[in-house]
Formats: C-alpha cells, sequence, structure tokens
C-alpha cells in the first residue's frame, strides 16, 4: 500500500524577505561565476575597503589620506560593531540552518543579522562618496554588489542585507562628518 506525500499545511504565507532570497539565490551558479561572485564578497568584509583607503593616502596627497583614514576607520569600526554588539543581539538564523541550500564558501557559525559585508561596504562607500562625490554610483554600485552577492552565496537573507547596509550609511556618515570636522 502506498501512501501519498502531503505538504502540512502553512501557517503564515511566505514574506516578502524569503521570495527575494530564493529568486536572488536560486539565479545560476556555476564553479567560474561562483568564484568571481566569491572574490566580491570577500572584499566587501573590510580588508578590499581597507586597501582602497590606503591606495588613496599614497595616491592622493592629505585630501587621500584623510579619506583613506575615514574610509579604514568606517569600514574596520562598522565590522567591529556589527560583529561583537549587534549581531549578539539578534543571533538570526543563517538561510541554510535547517534548509537543503547550497551555500558557496564556509559555512559560517555567527548570526546572519546584520550583514556585515554589507555594513561594511556601504561605511566605506559612503566615506569615498563624501570625499570623492564623482565616484559615487561606483562605490555605491560595488556596496550593492557585495551585499546582493551575499544572498547569492546563500550566506544572507535580503533583509540582512538592507540592515546592514543602512547600518553602513550612517556609521559611514557619522566618520566622514567627525574626520572633515577636524
Amino acid at each position: 500500500m502506498q501512501t501519498s506525500s502531503v505538504d502540512p499545511p502553512r501557517l503564515l504565507p511566505e514574506t516578502v524577505d524569503r521570495r527575494l532570497y530564493r529568486a536572488i539565490h536560486g539565479l545560476p551558479h556555476s564553479p567560474l561565476g561562483d568564484r568571481y561572485v566569491t572574490t566580491l564578497s570577500d572584499l566587501g568584509e573590510g580588508l578590499g575597503w581597507v586597501a582602497a583607503g590606503v591606495a588613496l593616502a599614497w595616491l592622493d596627497g592629505g585630501r587621500g589620506r584623510r579619506a583613506g583614514a575615514a574610509t579604514t576607520v568606517a569600514a574596520l569600526g562598522t565590522t567591529y560593531l556589527v560583529q561583537r554588539m549587534i549581531k549578539p543581539v539578534f543571533r538570526r538564523r543563517r538561510p541554510w540552518v535547517d534548509r537543503d541550500v547550497v551555500v558557496v564558501g564556509l559555512r559560517t557559525a555567527d548570526a546572519s543579522f546584520p550583514s556585515g559585508h554589507s555594513a561594511s561596504s556601504f561605511a566605506a562607500a559612503t566615506t569615498l562618496a563624501t570625499f570623492y562625490p564623482k565616484a559615487s554610483p561606483l562605490v555605491f554600485a560595488l556596496a550593492t554588489g557585495v551585499g546582493v552577492s551575499r544572498v547569492h552565496l546563500g550566506h544572507h537573507f535580503p533583509s540582512d542585507v538592507v540592515a546592514g547596509g543602512l547600518l553602513g550609511i550612517a556609521t559611514g556618515t557619522l566618520v566622514s562628518w567627525l574626520v572633515r570636522r577636524t
């Protein structure tokens, strides 16, 4: 005798966050494509932005040194704030926990909310845009790419990325204001 498999009824409708996650994460994965997306994601962790800050300090005199220092402080300070102070409060599970989801890269054990990569990237982008307004489209496109990469690789929900981006814009604005004020 065969029994049919019946899905249990959904108590709540699927959230927009989960639908967006499925749409972005469901984009095609290939070894080469995932390598490029992983590189973009890794650069957004903070060290890529620090390298950009060091390059500016070296290439553009006094303004470059101020912009480079502000970018470095914004990226690393925001990373510290997210990892040590905010994530432990929220402790949101990663999208792959208790689900059959493809994850590209290491499955980290820390909390998902907010995205530290996105926060760091938007903090650095905001700071750079303050000192170099013409570079705004480029740096914010890179920061957005980092955020989308975190969803595509399976590490974050879109709301994690949005919250990280907003937090990064706030800290980047504060750091820029403090550096320009002195």
